[in-house]
Formats: structure tokens, C-alpha cells, sequence
């Protein structure tokens, strides 16, 4: 069985070809989050060394998270066109369980990856027999009730510690939980195999443990700006005609007026989305779709809630929408000066394609910008 494995949750893009157990031939590309942009060319180049395309492959497997929020998507939203198109059998492995086959020794095994704060993602494992079984899914917690729940409910077993929380918390890790035979990984444990994520997906395999048409990103922690904004009551639906009585645009920028926004709402091609503070309109964000593309037309953030992660919070749910809509890319043009807004795309992995000179004013260049979600 030749088995297509990919990993973009972290800054390394990462893929390998198995034969079974057997690795053929493996990339890893640590350029930074740009797997839009390395990902399709890396797989091009293994299937290329290894002389095989995707007619030869009998499973997708790729890593669903935890991770880079944008880097999932682009692996799941490749293997699902691989699957769809040539009817292949795809896998989703979560990070933790990933991590988990970095360890060779029979006994628990605690994966663990830090989600600041003295927060971490983390799952824990029983190996035995060279079989790995998960007896606590992936989850968040603090790395305090995390070492409590190991100190009070396993305390009778070995513990290996895997993933860069172990790291991070090592001597808490070592006096809470003193007396108990601990492990705690070394640093070249710590990262994410390729080849340990493609032996995962083939035990779900042989189990029969998978649903292809379900994979789905495993987002355990809503983004930090999500959650500010849940904890004051803000709220993000659909933007609709009636939305637009309770608009002062005063309150937000010039280039919108209430015509304009009548008409792209009145379109069947345009989707905003309006984010609400105590059924207040405090934001709203719309794209203009064309075929299989969509066009960020703007996102507008009333003045009082600027820097509170409106803007992220839109763009985050516009994105899905996309996502969620087979949408391939989603471009857009920002003025050369408008620094805030840059930063966002760029946090959100859009990249710079072009530019158009002198377009705001006859004096600021207008920055094009593409962000590929379902290539």
C-alpha cells in the first residue's frame, strides 16, 4: 500500500511517501508559513523522485491539528481535491496522536503543545506491544490540571512527556509530579514526523478507524481575538437588509454609503458578514464571489472597537465561509500605507501578488494580495 502523507500545522511543510511501513521518500520545507505557495510544488517533486503520481496512491493521510490555523486548512483542503478526484481513502491525524509514535517505550504517553498562557493542547496515550490506544481525546487545559488529573488518576504508570509544553514546563512537570517514573522527551522528539504520521494513519486503516468524507480541521481552542470578543457578548451572523437601519456610517469610514451596500446585499454574488455588541453593529466585512473565486471588498471596524480583534473575528469567519463554499482563493487590494490592515493579511497567510501604482489619490500604491484556501 503506497501511502501520500502531508503535515502543514506548523511552519514545516512536510511530505513523505510510504509503502506500508517503508518510507520511500520524504520533503521537509522550512520556509515559514507559505505552505500555499510550497505545498502543491513539494508534492510534485516526491511524486517526481519517487517516479509515482496519484493513479499509485492507496491513502491520503495529512494532520488535522492542532496548529497553524491557516496550514491545516491547506493540507485538508488538498488531500479532500486528491480524494475527490481520484476516489483515494483519506486519514486525519490529529498533531498529539503524531507525536504520541515519536515514543518507543510501553507505558502512558502525555503529548503536549503549548497554547500560551500556561495553557496547552494535549492528549494522552497507552502504548503496549508496539499498539497505540488513545485514553484521553485531544483537548486544552491549563498545564496545572493537566499534571493534576496525571498525579490523581495515573500515578501507578510510567509517563513519557512528548511535544514542546514538556519542554516549556519541564521542572513543573518534574515536581509535581516527583516519585513517579517520568520521561521527559528530548528536543529532537519534540517536532512532528512525517513518517511517524503516516504509520498512524495506517493503523486507522487496518481498523477500519477512519471517515474520509468527514475529515475536518481540529480546532480545540477558538482563535484568542474569537474568544475576547465571545466573553463580552459580541456576536457574528450574516449581514442582511435590515441590518443596514441600525448602521452609522459616520461611525466607521467614508468609502461606504448606504446605496452601495443596499446593492451588493441585494446580490446574489456578494456575502457580508456584521459583527453585533449588545445588538449594536460594531463591524461588517463583505466579499464579492466570481466562479470559484472571491474578492475581499472591504472590512469596516466602527471606531470605538478598533484593535479588539473585530477585524480578525470577520475576516476569520469570511474565510470559512469560503472554505466552507469551495471557494479556491480570495484576493483583494489594500492602500501601500495602511500598515494595520496588511499586518492582518498577512497573519491570515494572504501574500502579495502585485500592485497596482499611484491607485488611492494618484499617490499611494494599491497592494494586491491572494490568499489560496482550496487549491
Amino acid at each position: 500500500m503506497k501511502i501520500l502523507c502531508i503535515d502543514t500545522s506548523s511552519k514545516l511543510c512536510s511530505v513523505a511517501i510510504l509503502e506500508d511501513t517503508q518510507i520511500i521518500n520524504k520533503i521537509e520545507l522550512n520556509n515559514g508559513l507559505t505552505h500555499s505557495e510550497t505545498l502543491i510544488p513539494a508534492i510534485n517533486e516526491i511524486f517526481n523522485m519517487s517516479n509515482l503520481d496519484l493513479h499509485d496512491i492507496d491513502l491520503l493521510v495529512c494532520d488535522i491539528g492542532p496548529g497553524s490555523f491557516t496550514g491545516i486548512r491547506i493540507g485538508i483542503a488538498t488531500v479532500k481535491a486528491f480524494s475527490d478526484s481520484f476516489n483515494i481513502p483519506t486519514i486525519g491525524i490529529s498533531s498529539l496522536e503524531a507525536l504520541a509514535y515519536n515514543i518507543k517505550n510501553d507505558g502512558l504517553i502525555v503529548s503536549m503543545l503549548d497554547c500560551k498562557n500556561n495553557n496547552c493542547y494535549y492528549a494522552i496515550y497507552e502504548l503496549n506491544d508496539n499498539i497505540y490506544t488513545c485514553i484521553q481525546s485531544p483537548d486544552t487545559a491549563s498545564i496545572d490540571n493537566v499534571l493534576d488529573l496525571l498525579k490523581y488518576k495515573y500515578s501507578s504508570n510510567s509517563i513519557s512527556f512528548v511535544g514542546d509544553a514538556c519542554i516549556l514546563h519541564k521542572s513543573q512537570i518534574l515536581n509535581t509530579l516527583s516519585g513517579l517514573d517520568i520521561t521527559i522527551s528530548s528536543d529532537l522528539q519534540n517536532n512532528i514526523n512525517i513518517y511517524n504520521l503516516g504509520l498512524a494513519g495506517l493503523e486507522h486503516y487496518k481498523k477500519s478507524d477512519f471517515h474520509s468524507e468527514n475529515i475536518l480541521p481540529l480546532y480545540l481552542k477558538k482563535p484568542q481575538a474569537q474568544r475576547q470578543l465571545e466573553e463580552r457578548n459580541f456576536e457574528s451572523t450574516l449581514m442582511t437588509l435590515s441590518d443596514l437601519k441600525n448602521i452609522e456610517l459616520s461611525d466607521f469610514d467614508d468609502f461606504w454609503n448606504i446605496s452601495n451596500l443596499t446593492d451588493e446585499l441585494n446580490s446574489n454574488n456578494s456575502k457580508f458578514i456584521v459583527a453585533k455588541y449588545d445588538n449594536n453593529i460594531i463591524g461588517f466585512a463583505g466579499i464579492k464571489i466570481i466562479l470559484d473565486n472571491a474578492e475581499l471588498m472591504n472590512i469596516a471596524v466602527h471606531k470605538d472597537f478598533r484593535r479588539q480583534g473585530v477585524a480578525k473575528l470577520l475576516l476569520s469567519n469570511l474565510i470559512n465561509m469560503c472554505v466552507e463554499n469551495n471557494i479556491k482563493s480570495i484576493n483583494l487590494e489594500v492602500n501601500e500605507i495602511n500598515f494595520p490592515a496588511i499586518n492582518l493579511y498577512k497573519n491570515f497567510d494572504f501574500k502579495i501578488v502585485g500592485k497596482r501604482p499611484k491607485y488611492y489619490d494618484n499617490k499611494y500604491d494599491a497592494i494586491l494580495m491572494d490568499l489560496v484556501i482550496n487549491p
